[in-house]
């Protein structure tokens, strides 16, 4: 890719500059993103970085594979260890936190591509959430078109502005952005892109849920973006519906029974 990109994770520096970060935005109830997740990311019990992800079933979370591979070593945990927290629009004050176990990738994806290939993955949970008013599930659209889903919504925890000396908010924020079928992004796989001039998600929104502002369906995955058109590159849920099913699927059968 000639394009130049911003993984939305992290950076190897402090941990400020490691926060969720919504740039602008305004102030979003829990009530309506009872299914957003914060991911903490630790090594060796040091805080390493945060992700955004999404509640897929009672077990399984959904988020960006740069949020997974590039932190682990041919995915194992056993330096890094993965923290959910929900039901809460401060995560410092979540209702519930589960431990990861295990998590899925697709083979496509690397760490060592600087792009978007296949750039989601599930988390499995060590176990089961309690489904309560402020902690729900997502639900996942199957389809997607740029004529009809103009208007998509992102949301997570951080600074309401870039640079490393704004500080950080400890309310969940959310910002709209129009979909287009920028020429850049058709040459990228499984994508759908989305611009907002003003107000974008940043360094920490990675792998959090994008919705459809009519049906409030999940239809996007916060990914990376294009720092010089501004263009945030998303992946298409409905793309990787299929794999998202097996998935979910290989995970429980695997665990099921054994994590309690």
């Amino acid at each position: 890719m000639t394009m130049l990109m911003f993984l939305l994770s992290f950076a190897v520096a402090s941990a400020s500059d490691m926060e969720p970060f919504i740039v602008g935005g305004t102030r979003a109830p829990i009530s309506d993103w009872p299914f957003i997740t914060f991911i903490e990311i630790s090594e060796f019990s040091y805080f390493a970085a945060a992700c955004g992800g999404s509640l897929i079933s009672s077990q399984t979370v959904l988020t960006a594979a740069h949020c997974l591979d590039d932190f682990t070593e041919k995915k194992t945990l056993d330096a890094i260890t993965f923290k959910i927290y929900m039901g809460h629009a401060s995560h410092a004050r979540a209702r519930m936190i589960r431990e990861v176990i295990d998590y899925e990738t697709p083979e496509q994806y690397s760490p060592d591509d600087f792009d978007v290939t296949a750039d989601i993955g599930i988390m499995f949970l060590k176990r089961p959430v309690d489904f309560v008013a402020n902690v729900q599930k997502a639900i996942l659209q199957r389809s997607f078109s740029f004529n009809k889903d103009r208007t998509l919504v992102v949301a997570g925890w951080g600074n309401t502005e870039p640079g490393e000396k704004s500080s950080s908010s400890w309310w969940l924020k959310a910002v709209a952005m129009k979909t287009k079928p920028y020429q850049k992004c058709r040459e990228l796989y499984r994508v759908i892109c989305a611009k907002n001039n003003k107000e974008y998600p940043y360094s920490g929104d990675s792998g959090g849920p994008v919705v459809n502002a009519v049906t409030r369906q999940q239809v996007g995955i916060v990914s990376v973006r294009d720092m010089d058109t501004g263009i945030t590159i998303l992946t298409s849920v409905p793309e990787y519906w299929e794999w998202i099913r097996r998935t979910q699927l290989k995970l429980f059968q695997k665990f099921c029974g054994k994590a309690k």
